[in-house]
């Protein structure tokens, strides 16, 4: 299994540390060993146990955004304005950021934005398209149950105990798993 160890440099003994300051009897910083496993930077107001679930969800280690981090994979954001997005761009690179609206009840998370106020307003959908083309897929006739449904994710069943929280999960994957297959597109083209 490979791991990331965090540790501090920084001499602690000898003339090099005593001439810096630092006394020799300190431990200056923790150590740390993860699994590589997906970093997930929330840079929505979410509590420790909003994160604890989401990363136990995830199999993911989920960090506020004001922690240290040394690699990220994913940001979670809030709807907000395009200068938001550009600076959690520029401060995480090549981080796949994913705008979120969420509400949870067990949580006490309220985080709604444009899409949920739209919804919530009365409208009966909300539809990303890319193209016209794109959109008439989307909105179009729906098939039968004997045809096949067009590029959708592989239906998954969930089990009956499954609650939102799962949802959540499984649509998060999926929407990660979505961006994924964009960005090798993109490169293969």
């Amino acid at each position: 299994m490979h791991g990331v160890c965090v540790v501090s440099l920084e001499p602690l003994s000898g003339p090099a540390g005593e001439a810096h300051g630092r006394r020799p009897d300190r431990i200056v910083d923790e150590v740390e060993v993860l699994a590589k496993r997906m970093t997930v930077v929330a840079a929505l107001p979410l509590t420790p146990a909003a994160r604890d679930r989401l990363a136990r969800l995830l199999d993911a280690r989920v960090v506020d955004v004001r922690d240290p981090v040394d690699h990220v994979d994913v940001v979670l954001a809030p709807a907000g304005s395009p200068q938001l997005i550009g600076m959690l761009r520029r401060t995480y690179g090549d981080a796949r950021i994913i705008v979120v609206e969420l509400d949870d009840e067990d949580l006490d998370i309220e985080l709604s934005g444009p899409v949920k106020r739209i919804l919530r307003g009365g409208a009966d959908g909300y539809v990303l398209a890319d193209s016209v083309d794109e959109l008439a897929t989307k909105i179009g006739p729906r098939p039968g149950p004997e045809e096949p449904v067009p590029d959708l994710v592989e239906a998954r069943e969930l089990p009956a105990s499954a609650g939102v929280d799962d949802l959540i999960a499984v649509l998060l994957r999926e929407t990660i798993a979505r961006s994924d297959q964009r960005i090798a597109d993109d490169n293969s083209a």
